[in-house]
C-alpha cells in the first residue's frame, strides 16, 4: 500500500514536538543566546566557518543584547510557524523551510563559535530543513532515508574512529579521556560526590575501560542498520542509553542530535521498503 501524508505529517508533528520540548530544557538550564551572553568565541579549523566569521555576526553580538534576544524568538519560532503554514499549505510549508535552513545554519554556526557546545550535536537542525522542502512524497521519502544513512555514518564513524586511533586497545584510554574531560571537577571540587565518582574510575581503569569498550560497541552496532531496517528499533534504545550514559559520565549534552530517532522510528513503520516510483505524490 502506497505511503500517504499521513506519514509525512507524523514526522512534522513529532520533529517540532521534540524541537519545543528541547527548547524548554535549554531555556530552563540557561542555554539560550540571551541566557548565556558570552563574550569569547572559538576559531573552528573549517573553510566554511571561516567564511561565515567574515561576517562578523559573532563580533557584533556581544556589544548588541537585543540581538541575543532577536536570534533566539527567530530561531526557535520558525518550526511553530513551519508547522502552522504546513498545515494551511504544503506550498507555502516548503518557502517557510528554506527560511529556517538559512536561520538554522546561521543561529547554529553562531551559537556554537562561543563556549557552548560543539556543532557536531546540532546537526539534526541544520539538516532536517532539507526533508522539509520536499513538495511531494518521493522528494520526501529519498531525504527521509538519506538523513537515516547519514545518522547511521555519524553513528557508527565513531566507533570505527576508536578502533583506527588504538583507543580501544589501551586500557587507559578512558582513565586519560575522564581526567582531560573532569579536570575542573576534580580541581574545584575534590569532595562532591561527582568529582569521587569520576576520581574513583580514573584510579580503577579497568572500571572505565569498560565503559570505553561498552560505547564503542554501542557505536559500532549502528553499522547493521546499512544492511537492514529489521532492528531500527534496538538502534533507537541503544542510541538512548549513549545519550543518558554520556550525560551521565561524561556531561557532554547531546540531545539535540534525538530528531534522528525519526529515521529510526518510522523507517519501517511508514516507509516500509516501499520502492520509490509507487510513492503518490502530492498536488
Amino acid at each position: 500500500m502506497p505511503i500517504t501524508e499521513k506519514y509525512r505529517k507524523n514526522v512534522v508533528y513529532a520533529y517540532c514536538i521534540i524541537f519545543y520540548l528541547l527548547m524548554l530544557f535549554k531555556w530552563w538550564n540557561g542555554l539560550f543566546l540571551y541566557q548565556l551572553q558570552p563574550s569569547l568565541f572559538n576559531n573552528r579549523f573549517d573553510l566554511f566557518t571561516w567564511l561565515f566569521m567574515k561576517t562578523g555576526i559573532h563580533q557584533w553580538l556581544p556589544h548588541n543584547s537585543a540581538g541575543w534576544v532577536l536570534f533566539d524568538v527567530t530561531f526557535y519560532a520558525l518550526p511553530g510557524l513551519f508547522l502552522f503554514t504546513y498545515i494551511k499549505s504544503l506550498r507555502a510549508s516548503v518557502i517557510v523551510a528554506f527560511l529556517m535552513l538559512l536561520v538554522n545554519w546561521t543561529y547554529i554556526q553562531t551559537y556554537t563559535l562561543y563556549p557552548t557546545n560543539s556543532i557536531e550535536s546540532y546537526t539534526a537542525w541544520l539538516l532536517f530543513p532539507l526533508l522539509f522542502l520536499a513538495i511531494n512524497l518521493k522528494s520526501f521519502y529519498l531525504i527521509f532515508h538519506g538523513l537515516r544513512y547519514f545518522f547511521l555514518f555519524f553513528f557508527a564513524s565513531a566507533g570505527v574512529w576508536k578502533l583506527v586511533q588504538g583507543g580501544v586497545f589501551y586500557t587507559e584510554e578512558m582513565s586519560g579521556v575522564l581526567l582531560y574531560q573532569h579536570k575542573e571537577y576534580l580541581t574545584s571540587s575534590p569532595n562532591y560526590w561527582y568529582s569521587d565518582l569520576i576520581y574513583g574510575m580514573i584510579i580503577h581503569p579497568a572500571i572505565g575501560y569498560g565503559l570505553y569498550i561498552a560505547g564503542t560497541v554501542l557505536e559500532l552496532v549502528f553499522i547493521i542498520g546499512f544492511f537492514t531496517r529489521k532492528y531500527d528499533k534496538v538502534l533507537i534504545a541503544a542510541f538512548i542509553t549513549f545519550l543518558v550514559m554520556d550525560v551521565l559520565i561524561m556531561r557532554i549534552n547531546y540531545f539535540e542530535t534525538l530528531p534522528f530517532v525519526l529515521t529510526l522510528y518510522y523507517s519501517r513503520k511508514s516507509f516500509s521498503a516501499i520502492p520509490p516510483a509507487l510513492l503518490i505524490e502530492v498536488d
